[in-house]
């Protein structure tokens, strides 16, 4: 998979001719993911950036300014040998605060803070957790086909592969247009599509094209087990600097229910500071969560939306004297609309207990 994402907070633009005052700010995130899976070897890369500014200029001397800027990538590679296969990782991650603040005397207050990490990591693991929702869409294709009666007979494993590295190549294309003519070329050419679709098949078969709930539907187990060696860079003489060694832990499940219409997925993890200074602590922290989701359709295959209901439970402990550990559990019940192929809404409902308190809250997405 290749995934590009563009994310927009909250943006404003102001100029008031009377005052003669500028206003400013903006928030806005990217990221890039790509991952390629082979029998033997399996790699994959992310990036991602956010930056939060602004500017507020009124007449006169005075004006203040701010940045925060937050970059961040990572990548590793998978050798397998059967299920069992060996891992290195790499990451790296900056962060840059600026803030300028001069009043109308010209007195100004001015600093910029910079940190970075950077971590390598090399271990082990079991199993492979793989994106499916291209097979997926295959399946939901074959079922209207079959719903149809235009089904001449089950789409094999190279029909699926075909139309799988067919809709790979058209994955730019922003109209689904080219997509639908070479999947039908590719139908009628292994004899699975007999005749022509008519307009209600036709119909069908670009809903299961165009569905937005066919990306990131993970299926497998996968456990690893790694040691990371780490550096820190820290602007503040409070804040841990250096060397850092850790011992992590991630696992993964991942499995496709009822007609590919629910999922169940989960994750665990659990780190731990190793070689710490006689004058440092060793926190360690642990965590699992799982969450089920119910997708929704139409009558004739339009994707409606979905409905999830996740649970977190959060276990840490910083190592300090006179600190206890600390437990955090979270539920979430969630509704999702799908407006088009690229926006939906979600809202969701959320209870935590954390440190004995108990809050309640709702939270509003545009995913």
């Amino acid at each position: 998979y290749e995934r590009v994402t563009f994310a927009g907070g909250t943006a404003s633009f102001g100029y008031d001719t009377l005052r003669k005052r500028l206003d400013f700010d903006a928030d806005v995130a990217g990221s890039y993911a790509r991952r390629v899976e082979r029998e033997k070897m399996a790699w994959g890369w992310d990036a991602a950036a956010h930056v939060v500014t602004g500017v507020i200029n009124p007449p006169g001397s005075s004006q203040q300014r701010g940045a925060e800027v937050v970059a961040q990538g990572d990548g590793e590679a998978r050798f397998y040998s059967g299920k069992i296969y060996g891992i290195g990782k790499a990451a790296v991650s900056t962060q840059m605060d600026y803030v300028s603040d001069v009043d109308q005397n010209g007195n100004a207050v001015k600093f910029t803070h910079t940190l970075g990490d950077v971590q390598v990591a090399i271990g082990g693991g079991y199993g492979r957790l793989l994106d499916v929702g291209a097979a997926i869409r295959v399946r939901r294709l074959a079922r209207a086909l079959d719903a149809n009666r235009a089904l001449g007979k089950p789409i094999d494993a190279a029909t699926s592969k075909k139309l799988q590295l067919t809709w790979w190549a058209l994955r730019g294309e922003r109209s689904t247009y080219r997509a639908l003519i070479a999947t039908v070329a590719v139908l009628r050419e292994a004899g699975i599509l007999l005749s022509e679709p008519d307009a209600g098949l036709t119909y069908e078969i670009l809903n299961v094209l165009r569905d937005t709930q066919l990306y990131a539907r993970p299926s497998g187990f996968d456990a690893q087990l790694t040691f990371g060696e780490g550096y820190l860079d820290r602007p503040d003489n409070n804040s841990e600097n250096g060397r850092v060694e850790q011992l992590l832990a991630l696992a993964g499940y991942g499995k496709q229910l009822d007609d590919d219409k629910l999922e169940v997925t989960g994750n665990a993890y659990a780190r731990l500071r190793l070689f710490a200074p006689d004058n440092e602590p060793s926190p360690w922290a642990a965590g699992a969560a799982a969450r089920m989701t119910r997708f929704t359709y139409g009558e004739h295959g339009d994707p409606f939306g979905a409905l999830d209901l996740g649970a977190d439970v959060m276990l840490s402990s910083d190592d300090l004297m006179n600190s206890d550990k600390e437990l955090r559990i979270t539920g979430e019940l969630g509704v999702s609309y799908g407006r088009d192929k690229a926006s939906g809404l979600r809202l969701a409902a959320q209870v935590c207990e954390d440190r004995g308190a108990l809050f309640f809250g709702a939270q509003l997405d545009t995913p």
